[in-house]
């Protein structure tokens, strides 16, 4: 192995990763954006669904989740060893859960 191979793969390295740092504007799986909000802030049908999902545990964080254009809703319910999250669409329609792969 000459000299020049392992300078020449180390620039190729430094170059490859400072393309992929700087020159990726777009996300490859779409636009993301997420936000905290409180039951207040979300809609009537989603309410409905949290409201029903929970069953009279406590409804902790609910993240607003927007991929693509499309908004969903992460909420965690309970605590503890009785602590679950679900998917709720912006419709009110359960999307998944914890257990969904």
């Amino acid at each position: 192995m000459s000299t020049r191979s392992p300078h020449l793969l180390a620039t190729v390295l430094v170059c490859s990763v400072t393309l992929t740092i700087v020159g990726c504007k777009k996300n490859p799986f779409g636009e993301r954006s997420t936000e905290v909000v409180n039951v207040a802030q979300v809609p009537a049908a989603v309410k409905a669904t949290i409201d029903q999902q929970a069953g009279g545990r406590a409804i902790g964080e609910i993240e607003k989740q927007t991929i693509n254009g499309r908004v969903r809703y992460e909420v965690t319910l309970g605590s503890g060893s009785d602590r679950s999250t679900v998917l709720i669409g912006a419709d009110g329609k359960q999307v998944a859960d914890e257990d969904d792969d």
